[in-house]
């Protein structure tokens, strides 16, 4: 920050600062990072905070989707109708750096022209109740000090116009020019790949491509740029094109539009087989492709009938994918994508979520997808129930070096039980054996249970008794199902789990 010949440095580390996409709310969590509200060389006031911390309740915009007409200008203020979330006197603060500021001029019908405007409700013991953030453009509507109820209004847009962010075309994907040139049509040929037709509300006809295209075709707009650059735009069927033949265009103008799948509707008796097929971890008929690395998206030569899809991260690393020609990508060139995000159409796989973020990841995609499909429905089920499921579906892995354990490679263990053999070798100055995290179906996760009682009280009886016997497998009793079956008293409670390997002898006369 400069002032004449004064200068004040702030050092902050970039990987601190939230990224423009991730701002545009393109993938992944940003609560916590850091924003800057201002351009470089921008007049600020002193006091003004110059860099902010992301909250949780921040509301970051979910990302426009490509080619939107934005209409607004960037920074500028969103109002919106402002009701108190409890009951109690109304007070205002300015921030001021890092604090809040009391203001008591705050007069009704008062046009906001601050940045950090704040309106506090206090209850009857002078504590804060509820806070809420007043946007620059607001009028406020009741003065300070006021008693209000829960839901009155504190401040309202200027006017009753809505503010419209950004307009775009919901039923079909867009192609539009990166630059200044001249397009030529390739393969577009009216009455062998197109046919031409009359659009009622524009008054003219323009070419679609057919549904079916004969393979010796590949239809494409080719733009000659004024730099002396050729770019080439695949047209997929049914593409309506929006310019003709060798005429000029400039830069982000509509060349053509691909009409999107048309969406099903889903109700109670479709989401069920969803659930199932997430329970039971099976692989989706139709998977997306997803991103395996954070990076921007480029397309390379087709290898085979398949398109090749390149991502590039930061440093320079390049990772290929190649996307059957049949299958449509939600993408562009130059898009940047966060790993884990949708590449193609189709449905996410839940084993390809757990390989490429984790399992924290898993557990958040499973839930949110359960939770999807009930909530249409109007029923509410706590995440702690799905939760406890996922975690029985998770809680075997895949040996992937044995080390110096007792494990062979790909063999399939409880963590339980690789954890505890892991400890011994390592107490032995041993290599302990590494391993990968696992998703099975809840189904196969009981058979594969540890204990021979629990496993075969569910399915496959004979099949589980059978290799325990062979292989002389003993059951230790440790878990509630093994004792419900057997009439046990069943291991709950707040007992001293230490005490287990704690052997307790009789003190002789000498030692009382």
């Amino acid at each position: 920050i400069q002032q004449g010949a004064q200068e004040q440095k702030y050092n902050v580390r970039k990987s601190d600062v939230a990224k423009t996409n991730e701002l545009a709310g393109v993938g992944g969590k940003v609560d916590g990072k850091l924003f800057i509200p201002y351009k470089n060389g921008e007049l600020i006031e002193e006091g003004d905070s110059i860099v902010e911390v992301i909250k949780e309740a921040w509301s970051v915009p979910t990302r426009i989707p490509f080619a939107s007409e934005i209409k607004v200008e960037d920074g500028a203020p969103i109002t919106q109708n402002i009701y108190s979330d409890a009951k109690g006197i109304v007070k205002y603060f300015l921030l001021k750096g890092d604090y809040i500021e009391r203001i008591e001029t705050i007069k009704k019908d008062k046009f906001v022209e601050e940045k950090g405007l704040f309106a506090v409700i206090v209850d009857d013991n002078n504590r804060e109740a509820a806070r809420h953030y007043i946007a620059r453009g607001s009028l406020v509507k009741v003065e300070d000090n006021t008693l209000l109820d829960r839901g009155d209004l504190i401040a309202a847009p200027k006017s009753d116009d809505q503010v419209v962010i950004a307009e775009w075309d919901p039923y079909s994907e867009p192609i539009i020019a990166e630059s200044n040139g001249v397009v030529k049509f390739q393969d577009i040929i009216a009455g062998v790949t197109a046919v031409e037709q009359f659009d009622e509300l524009t008054g003219e006809s323009r070419l679609t491509l057919n549904e079916y295209i004969p393979t010796s075709y590949k239809p494409a707009i080719i733009l000659a740029t004024e730099d002396n650059e050729v770019i080439t735009y695949s047209l997929e069927p049914k593409t309506s094109i929006f310019v003709t033949d060798r005429t000029e265009v400039t830069i982000a103008d509509i060349l053509a539009k691909t009409p999107k799948a048309a969406q099903k509707s889903s109700d109670i008796t479709s989401g069920l087989p969803r659930v199932s097929e997430l329970f039971e971890a099976r692989r989706p008929k139709d998977p997306a492709h997803i991103a395996k690395i954070n990076g921007t998206v480029s397309f390379g030569k087709a290898l085979r009938g398949k398109k090749r899809l390149i991502l590039t991260d930061e440093q320079g690393r390049m990772v290929e994918q190649f996307i059957d020609k049949q299958r449509t990508v939600v993408v562009s060139e130059g898009d940047f994508v966060h790993t884990g995000e949708k590449l193609t159409d189709g449905t996410i796989s839940s084993h390809d979520i757990l390989a490429t973020l984790g399992e924290k990841a898993l557990y958040e995609y499973i839930v949110e997808e359960v939770q999807m499909v009930y909530r249409r429905q109007g029923v509410n089920i706590s995440d702690k129930h799905i939760e406890i499921i996922v975690s029985q579906m998770m809680r075997q892995v895949k040996v992937v070096d044995s080390g110096d354990s007792k494990f062979i490679d790909a063999d399939l263990v409880s963590k339980k039980k690789f954890n505890l053999e892991n400890e011994k070798v390592i107490r032995l100055y041993g290599e302990p054996a590494i391993a990968e995290p696992l998703l099975i179906g809840i189904t196969r996760a009981a058979v594969g249970a540890d204990s021979i009682i629990s496993a075969a009280s569910f399915q496959d009886t004979t099949k589980v008794l059978t290799s325990a016997s062979i292989a002389g497998t003993v059951d230790t009793l440790e878990d509630l199902k093994e004792n419900v079956v057997i009439g046990r008293l069943i291991p709950v409670g707040t007992g001293m789990v230490e005490l287990d390997n704690v052997k307790f002898s009789v003190a002789d006369s000498k030692t009382k």
